[in-house]
């Protein structure tokens, strides 16, 4: 029948080679931190800054921008500023 599974690992069972290879990149990681804080220091700034842009995604979610198409806001902004006065 199409769209039934019918093989492979059961359905929230953990994938083995990618936890492995996570295992492995975290060690290797730990392995090489002094040397990447070696390199690092002989990036010129617009490098470095590139260089963290890179790898602050892989710590803090992405943000997406959100479209407002209600604009019942701009009462509200405008009588909080005209309760200011």
């Amino acid at each position: 029948m199409k769209g039934q599974k019918t093989g492979g690992r059961v359905v929230g069972s953990v994938n083995l080679t990618k936890k492995q290879t996570k295992e492995l990149l975290a060690i290797f990681m730990q392995e090489k931190f002094e040397e990447v804080k070696t390199a690092w220091e002989r990036l010129d700034d617009l490098n470095k800054v590139k260089a963290y842009i890179t790898l602050v995604r892989y710590i803090m979610p992405t943000l997406s921008s959100v479209k407002v198409e209600d604009n019942s806001g701009d009462d509200i902004l405008k009588k909080i500023l005209e309760a200011q006065k």
